[in-house]
């Protein structure tokens, strides 16, 4: 049985981690540039998700799942420079890369790492993915 009004908190818990990363993640892309999207915005993007599903008592897998979600929708809305194709792969990356580190920082936590140790970690992964999909093929 689906529990409607946990998910509903979870849904808004993955909300706000998405807002705050939002605002956070352009002062960070404006200071530091291309470094921020490899190194900052994962840490950030982490430790809000992790941390506010955490403070709110709700699936670290949910709300990570959601804020892929609100990720790809901005992926698909604010990029209308780049073609639909390329839009669309994006929001599937996101969604699948946030399921991905929800994933493994539940996976984390339940081997009882500190929530501090799952986040820095996860973050590490998540530069990595970055890494890699911002990555320009060399043919």
């Amino acid at each position: 049985m689906v529990d409607t009004a946990n998910m509903i908190k979870a849904t808004a818990v993955s909300g706000l981690a998405a807002l705050f990363a939002y605002g956070l993640n352009r002062l960070m892309v404006a200071r530091a540039g291309d470094r921020a999207v490899k190194l900052l915005i994962p840490l950030v993007e982490e430790g809000l998700k992790t941390g506010l599903a955490l403070a709110f008592s709700v699936s670290v897998v949910t709300v990570h799942v959601g804020f892929g979600t609100y990720e790809a929708i901005y992926d698909i809305v604010a990029n209308q420079g780049v073609g639909k194709g390329k839009r669309w792969f994006a929001a599937l990356l996101a969604c699948l890369g946030h399921g991905l580190f929800g994933w493994l920082t539940l996976f984390l936590l339940e081997l009882r790492l500190s929530s501090i140790l799952a986040i820095v970690l996860v973050s590490a992964v998540h530069g990595c993915w970055n890494i890699l999909a911002l990555a320009k093929p060399s043919l």
